[in-house]
């Protein structure tokens, strides 16, 4: 039962994540208060690691998929004669991403791990 639970709470920490890492992105104020409420949510759930690894992979894989998206489509524009396209500075951004997809990637990894031992 327990191994049941924490996918579902996997399940919806991603779906939650993709979500909350398109609004974050668009709308950022409902985007965080979203990955938050989420967050806040999890001091009942059990088990909670497995929740927490979906949310931050789906927030962390959505924002670089988007994010290098909009990178291309700008110099896509920019290969056409005439017109340009300024492209901001990602980078951090971009290192945020990972950095939530290396989060999301261990949290997930250890859940499998933290339910054997209890």
């Amino acid at each position: 039962m327990d191994r049941r639970r924490g996918l579902s709470n996997w399940i919806a920490g991603l779906v939650v994540g993709v979500g909350a890492g398109v609004l974050t992105l668009v709308l950022p104020v409902f985007g965080w208060v979203i990955a938050a409420a989420f967050l806040v949510g999890l001091v009942r759930a059990t088990p909670r690691i497995s929740a927490v690894g979906g949310l931050f992979l789906g927030l962390g894989t959505t924002w670089l998929a988007l994010l290098v998206r909009s990178h291309f489509e700008c110099q896509a524009f920019n290969a056409v004669p005439g017109q340009g396209c300024m492209d901001p500075d990602i980078g951090p951004y971009l290192a945020l991403g990972a950095a939530q997809v290396a989060i999301g990637i261990v949290a997930t990894a250890a859940a499998p791990i933290r339910a054997r031992r209890h």
